[in-house]
C-alpha cells in the first residue's frame, strides 16, 4: 500500500480557496435577499397607501398578485442562481469562482415598448396581458442585436392551452404601434401551437412539428445568431430544438425580441440573457 502525503502549503491554499468561495456565496445571497426585501417593502407601501386612500381597482389587485408571485419565485431561487466553477489548470488546488449568472444577466434584457393591454412589472422582467378581455397584445425587449450570438431564457405562462402566444424577433425599424402591423409578415419566430412566423414567406410546404402545442407553461432558451442570420430555440421540457434562417432584407438589423399575448393573464418572464463568446 502506498502512502499519500499532502504538502502543508497546499492545505493552506485549499482552505483559503474554500473560504473565499464561501464568502463570495454569502455576499451574493445577501445582496439578493436585500434586493427582494426592498421590493417587498415597496409593495407593502403601495398596499398601505391604497388601503388608506381606498383607491384601487381590480387591475391593481391583479398587478399586486403578479408581483407577489414573482417575489416568491425570486426568494425560492436565490441559491440556485449561483454556479461554482473549478479551474482544471490548477494542480491539486482547484481555483473556485462564483458566477452570479442570475444577478448579472437580468440587468441586460428588459421589456420596453408594448401595444395593447400589457402590464410590465418586476423591473421590466415580467409582462402580462392585463385584460379585461382577450385581445392582441405585443411587448418588445429593449436590447438591440446586430452582431454576435446571444442566449435568452424566458418562461411563458398561458391561462389555458387553447389560446396562442408567440416569441419572435423583429427589426427595430418596424413599428408595432400601427394598425398595419401583422406579426406573421414582420417577424421571425414560433407560435405556441407550433406554427411559425417567417417574414411573410410562403409556408405551404412547411411541415408542422409538434412541440409546444397544448402546453400552458413553456420554458425556452432562445438563441440569436446574428453573424449567421438565424435563430433557434431549445425547449427545456421536451428537449427539442428548432431553427430557422432570417432574411435580413425583410428583417434588417438591429433585431429586438417580440412577444405576442392574447388571453387575459398570459405572461412572459425574462430569466436571463447572455452574450456568447
Amino acid at each position: 500500500m502506498s502512502n499519500v502525503y499532502l504538502n502543508p502549503t497546499n492545505l493552506v491554499l485549499t482552505v483559503r480557496g474554500t473560504n473565499e468561495a464561501r464568502q463570495q456565496i454569502e455576499k451574493l445571497i445577501g445582496s439578493q435577499k436585500e434586493k427582494v426585501s426592498q421590493e417587498l417593502h415597496d409593495l407593502a407601501e403601495q398596499l398601505r397607501k391604497a388601503r388608506i386612500d381606498d383607491d384601487f381597482v381590480e387591475t391593481d389587485l391583479l398587478t399586486w398578485t403578479k408581483i407577489l408571485e414573482e417575489l416568491e419565485y425570486n426568494i425560492n431561487n436565490i441559491s440556485s442562481s449561483t454556479a461554482i466553477h473549478e479551474d482544471p489548470t490548477k494542480l491539486l488546488v482547484a481555483k473556485i469562482s462564483i458566477d452570479a449568472t442570475m444577478q448579472q444577466h437580468l440587468e441586460d434584457e428588459r421589456f420596453g415598448k408594448s401595444m395593447g393591454n400589457v402590464c410590465i412589472a418586476d423591473s421590466g422582467h415580467l409582462a402580462y396581458h392585463l385584460g379585461p378581455e382577450r385581445s392582441d397584445a405585443f411587448v418588445c425587449g429593449k436590447q438591440e442585436y446586430s452582431s454576435g450570438k446571444y442566449k435568452i431564457q424566458f418562461i411563458m405562462n398561458k391561462k389555458n392551452s387553447i389560446c396562442v402566444t408567440s416569441f419572435n424577433i423583429i427589426s427595430k425599424s418596424t413599428s408595432i404601434a400601427t394598425n398595419e402591423f401583422i406579426v406573421e409578415e414582420s417577424s421571425y419566430g414560433w407560435y405556441s401551437n407550433d406554427d411559425i412566423c417567417c417574414g411573410g414567406a410562403d409556408l405551404s410546404s412547411y411541415k408542422l412539428r409538434h412541440d409546444m402545442k397544448g402546453e400552458t407553461t413553456i420554458e425556452i432558451e432562445l438563441l440569436l445568431d446574428c453573424d449567421n442570420q438565424k435563430i433557434s430555440y431549445f425547449n427545456e421540457r421536451t428537449k427539442n430544438r428548432r431553427a430557422m434562417n432570417v432574411n435580413i432584407r425583410k428583417c434588417p438589423f438591429p433585431w429586438q425580441l417580440l412577444f405576442y399575448l392574447y388571453d387575459v393573464e398570459d405572461s412572459v418572464r425574462l430569466v436571463s440573457s447572455t452574450k456568447l463568446l
